[in-house]
This record gives C-alpha cells, structure tokens and sequence, in this order.
C-alpha cells in the first residue's frame, strides 16, 4: 500500500532515546498526515535497540523494524529502509533525538514546492567541536566534488520524492554516499533552516575513522579529481624536481664531498618516485573499488523484518 510518507531512521545504539523519539514522530505526523510509516534499520547494534524496535512495532503498526546481520553504515542502512518502504514523500532523519520531529512539516512543504530534495540546515548546531569541524570539511570537500553551492549544508535531516528514491536503488556500488548520488540525478534542490536540539543521551557515534571513511566514499565512489589532483601534483612535482636538479648541477658547490652528479640523481628520483607511488595508490583505490562492485557485494543482510 502506497504511503503518503515514509521516515526512515538509521538505529544504532540508541536504546534510551527511540520510545521517545517515536512517540514524539506520531503525535507530531497523526496531526499532518493520514497515512504514513516511520521504519527503524538497527544497524548491528551492540545495546538493546532491536529489543526497543520490536517493542514498539508491536506497540503500532506505523513503527516498522528492520534488523541487519552487520553493522554497514549510516547510508546502507538508510539503502535498506529506501528499499522497503512505500512512501510517495521520504524523509530520513538521525536517531539521536537532535533532529526535531515538529520540522518534518516544514520540509515537506518545501519540497511540495516543486523540488526533488530539501535539505534540513540546523540554525545552531549542538555539535560538539569534533562534529562541527567535521561537517565542515565534509561540506567543502562535496561542493568541490559534486558542483554543489557552499551555502547548501548536507545533513542527514533530508527529505526527497519517490522518483529520487528509485534513483537511488539503481546504485550498485557497496561503498554508497546518498548525497553523492543524489547529486549526481538531479540539481533541483533546496534547503531550509530548522532548530537543533542538545542530545540527551550518550555521545555521537562518529569517530575520527568514520569521517575518514566518509570523506573517501566521496572522494572515489563519484568523482575522479583525486586522480586529476594527482596529475597536477604530479607535473608541479617534476617541474620542481628539473629547477632543483638544474641548480645542483650548474650551482652548487664544487668543494661538496659528495660525488658529482649523486645529488641531482637522488633529488630527481625521490620526486618522481613519490609521485609515480602517489598516482599507482589513487589508481589501485579506484581498480580496488570497481573490483569489488563488479563481484556485486551485498549492502546489507537483512536478519529480522517486522510489520512488513
């Protein structure tokens, strides 16, 4: 049956905060809308989340639960509730309880206006300084890597259409970026500015790994710049590498020690050795990455499925 919306929260130890946060989504989403599901992905986590899932799904019907074999990730598990739900609006949103269920409005009103996505920007961001450094450098490095304008902030507080969401299952690639591929289908977008709340409890689940991990998905998984990075750097480095080596031969000290001609061999060596190590790195990551989209590596394995 065809849903007017679906919001799919990725869980992952989050046990103190989904009955709450739950209860808060249908009271807020009962007064707007008449058909809709909230689906729960616990995503391998190692507290009582599924435990909480699977109360509440038998608590109401609205609250679907999906349990992974595996931790995955954030956007696999967000791939897996996009693959089960039946929503006309999608909405996905963090678990933590710092995404505002009273917002959920706001966006689809935006996107009604005639947009495939609306991003949700935090007026003030209750990160800690960890998080907020992060989301930086993760807004810079995706506005040059996806043509996108700095002033429009990714966030996991999203919503998009349908059409969007079948775009995004045509993905193959185990190593998924959401915003990546949504980038990649459509630049129809807009973003609107919404409160942010403290977290109640426990800490962020993004590490400094994570983040790294994120970057690199970005980076390999939808464009090549890295590579054309690396050509630059490459002819910058060997340009560098023929000044010193003119300045060794034609003007360095005859009186030095070293035997005449080691110098300029050992300096053109290094440079064109590091480059050459730093382009064969890029590339290896680029032939591993489609090596293993190529074998068709499953996103997920689904354990448990509830009111499906």
């Amino acid at each position: 049956m065809i849903k007017e919306l679906s919001i799919i929260i990725p869980v992952y130890n989050s046990e103190g905060i989904l009955e709450n946060l739950t209860e808060k989504l249908i009271l807020t989403l009962e007064k707007k809308y008449n058909n809709f599901e909230i689906i729960l992905i616990n995503d391998a986590s190692r507290d009582n989340s599924w435990k909480i899932v699977q109360k509440l799904c038998k608590k109401n019907e609205l609250v679907k639960g999906i349990n992974l074999r595996k931790n995955v990730g954030q956007h696999n598990a967000i791939f897996a509730g996009l693959k089960n739900c039946n929503g006309k609006i999608i909405v996905t949103m963090d678990d933590d309880g710092q995404n505002l269920p009273e917002s959920i409005p706001a966006l689809v009103n935006e996107l009604n206006k005639g947009f495939d996505i609306c991003y949700a920007n935090y007026k003030n961001k209750k990160h800690n300084f960890f998080r907020k450094f992060g989301s930086f450098i993760n807004n810079l490095v995706a506005s040059i890597l996806f043509d996108k304008p700095y002033n429009l902030v990714l966030t996991g507080f999203r919503c998009f259409t349908n059409d969007i969401k079948n775009e995004i299952l045509k993905f193959h690639s185990a190593y998924i970026y959401l915003d990546g591929v949504i980038f990649s289908c459509t630049s129809n977008y807009s973003q609107i500015y919404v409160d942010h709340k403290e977290r109640e409890i426990g800490k962020s689940n993004y590490t400094a790994s994570k983040l790294i991990g994120l970057w690199l998905r970005m980076a390999f998984g939808f464009s090549i710049m890295p590579l054309r990075l690396a050509s630059i750097f490459g002819i910058l480095l060997s340009f560098a590498s023929l000044v010193i080596a003119v300045w060794l031969i034609f003007f360095r000290s005859m009186s030095s020690a070293i035997p005449l001609g080691w110098t300029s061999l050992m300096v053109i060596i290094l440079f064109l050795g590091g480059i050459q190590l730093l382009a064969l790195g890029l590339i290896g990551e680029y032939l591993g990455r489609t090596y293993i989209t190529i074998n068709n590596p499953t996103k997920y394995s689904i354990k448990n499925k509830i009111n499906f």
